[in-house]
């Protein structure tokens, strides 16, 4: 169940890089009364399209970010907390701990001509992943919280490389489902 998550968020987030945005969307850059942003292996981001969303009555939620390299997509940051039977509360979550909650999150970002997928999430066969999410407000329609972690490029059991998040921020209004 674990390996479907992460390949339906691989999807999704390839979908946002793809799809992110339309032609007509403006995006500034700036960060507003909404914002994910982190500091990505010391970088900061401050994603531009950003946004929040409910999935499985309430046990599935979702924190997506996107820069945009003008029109196009070019860094992409997806963070889920899911629940097979209880609606996602505020608290702390990470992907050691002993809840019934799963944590994923996912990066990606482009290079070249190509796209540099990195990813933690509980039950996967590298050791070089870990993950931090503390979610301090939440209720059906708004989201505020941090996040740190390290996410890990990986194929098969190799671990080609990893990125740091440190200083990860969010306040979403979130979409209902």
């Amino acid at each position: 169940m674990k390996r479907n998550i992460l390949i339906a968020a691989t999807i999704g987030m390839f979908s946002l890089m793809s799809l992110g945005c339309s032609k007509d969307d403006d995006v500034s850059g700036e960060v507003g009364t909404e914002y994910l942003k982190v500091k990505v292996d010391g970088v900061e981001k401050n994603f531009s399209v950003v946004s929040a969303y409910w999935a499985d009555g309430g046990n599935t939620l979702s924190l997506n970010g996107t820069l945009m390299d003008g029109k196009n997509p070019s860094e992409a940051l997806m963070l889920s907390v899911i629940s097979d039977d209880a609606r996602v509360p505020a608290g702390q979550y990470s992907l050691d701990d002993a809840t019934s909650f799963t944590i994923l999150a996912a990066h990606m970002h482009m290079q070249g001509t190509g796209q540099v997928n990195s990813g933690a999430t509980r039950d996967t066969e590298t050791k070089d992943d870990a993950f931090n999410l503390k979610i301090d407000k939440i209720d059906n329609s708004h989201v505020q919280g941090s996040f740190s972690g390290v996410l890990a490029q990986t194929q098969g059991l190799n671990t080609l490389g990893k990125i740091t998040l440190t200083d990860g921020k969010f306040s979403l209004k979130i979409k209902p489902n």
